[in-house]
């Protein structure tokens, strides 16, 4: 197509009122996806819904946050009826409306084609199992008479593999389809064992790699912030996910994702994906996501994920849309939570941004990610924390970032976290230890860009 051609295309789209969707891609060896060619920190969401138009309002609130991906289970809201192995033809047509509706507002999906509850049995006491209910249940027809028979050399493999297949081949000419997504939570499968479910991960991946044209990112996940060194090193996987739910007082979400997404950095040297976050895993009227200021809380760890090194942010579970399940809406609560995350990091470059280790003060806690050129860092009052997350003046204080290079003068720029508008400007030297900040006095959290001058 010419560039002429291509022109008056993305002028009547944009007459239209349609978003366009950039292309998002990940390069080997680097860190995050890029954005039309420029290496970006996305942010994301875990929608579901019954319905075509439970997706809409979701969507909407994605796209108006700055947000760019969602990442969604494919047998949860929308359940396959077929028998085992087989595509169900309703069941998929009802993803693609769901996929035509992100693409047209300029979204990109991650489909996750096994979610743990359909393979668990309820033995080992987690909630929500459903295996009694999956068509490869040896009760319901299946050729499975237990859920770890999928991680063998089965027949319930081989039709598993063949349905994953289908799909793969029927949705990768789709241009928002941003990766692959074989299995959440693989841990929480009754009878799993990292031993038996790595082959099958790798076995998975191969099917998907032959099975798309365009070689996008593949990806499996354990629950939580665990860890199965094998899998997690297996050439088949792209990036690490992780899910980090800071659940009830054991920790905060903003230092859990910083502390989780760094581990996993030095350890297998991969993007990080957060796959799903929250306050609270326990379910959406429990503990901490329901408390009457978590919106703090969630801001705080939005902040946190843009500085941490992961590749994406936001991925709240309850909150983006699973609360639907339990009768409560927190989704209009936090519908708009990363807009101000989003707009900071707009039309930033990341390129070589890497954790940035810093020295902080007693009253103050959080994290910076940079290059030699260019740092972002986040600070948050040390005393907002959970359950009441207090908000209070924390007078100016001094940071030291240990920045790499030898530039000496920076320019440093700061914001205001609850809008990311600037309220203010500074200038900052390098000492034999590190660039040396003064921060303004802030209320809850503040965040800062620098940029060296010679």
């Amino acid at each position: 197509m010419s560039k002429v051609l291509f022109s008056l295309l993305m002028l009547a789209v944009a007459r239209s009122g349609l978003a366009v969707a950039a292309e998002i891609s990940l390069q080997p060896g680097e860190l995050c996806f890029r954005v039309d060619g420029r290496p970006s920190f996305l942010l994301g969401r875990n929608p579901t819904g019954t319905e075509c138009e439970h997706f809409d309002e979701l969507l909407t609130w994605a796209a108006g946050s700055g947000e760019r991906i969602l990442r969604i289970h494919l047998t949860v809201g929308f359940q396959p009826h077929a028998a085992a192995g087989a595509v169900d033809e309703a069941w998929a047509r009802q993803w693609e409306r769901v996929f035509d509706l992100a693409d047209a507002k300029g979204l990109h999906v991650l489909p996750v084609f096994g979610v743990w509850a359909d393979w668990n049995d309820g033995s080992s006491g987690l909630p929500w199992h459903q295996w009694h209910r999956n068509p490869f249940n040896a009760t319901k027809r299946g050729p499975a008479r237990s859920p770890a028979e999928l991680f063998g050399d089965t027949e319930c493999q081989r039709l598993w593999l063949g349905w994953l297949e289908s799909l793969v081949k029927r949705w990768q000419a789709r241009p928002n389809i941003l990766g692959w997504e074989i299995f959440s939570e693989l841990d929480l499968v009754t009878g799993a064992t990292e031993a038996a479910a790595t082959p099958f991960i790798e076995r998975a991946a191969k099917f998907i790699c032959a099975a798309d044209s365009r070689r996008r990112p593949v990806m499996a996940s354990l629950s939580g912030v665990g860890e199965w060194p094998r899998l997690f090193a297996s050439p088949a996987l792209d990036c690490v996910q992780v899910h980090p739910y800071a659940d009830g007082q054991r920790g905060n979400l903003d230092e859990l994702i910083l502390t989780s997404v760094r581990e996993r950095m030095r350890r297998y040297g991969k993007p990080v994906f957060i796959g799903e976050s929250g306050l609270d895993s326990r379910g959406a009227r429990d503990g901490l996501a329901n408390a009457p200021r978590a919106s703090i809380g969630i801001g705080h760890a939005l902040w946190a994920a843009l500085v941490s090194g992961a590749m994406n942010g936001r991925m709240l579970w309850w909150e983006d849309g699973y609360d639907r399940y339990q009768q409560l809406d927190l989704r209009a609560k936090h519908a708009l939570a990363a807009k101000p995350v989003a707009t900071f990091a707009r039309r930033m470059d990341f390129t070589g941004f890497r954790p940035v280790a810093t020295t902080l003060p007693r009253e103050v806690k959080g994290a910076a990610l940079g290059n030699e050129r260019s740092v972002i860092a986040w600070f948050r009052d040390a005393h907002c924390e959970p359950p009441d997350w207090p908000i209070r003046t924390v007078a100016a204080q001094r940071v030291m970032l240990a920045v790499p290079g030898a530039a000496r003068d920076w320019t440093v720029e700061f914001f205001e976290t609850s809008s990311a508008r600037r309220i203010g400007e500074g200038k900052a030297w390098r000492k034999s230890d590190g660039i040396h900040v003064a921060l303004p006095a802030f209320e809850g959290s503040v965040a800062l860009k620098m940029t060296a001058r010679d």
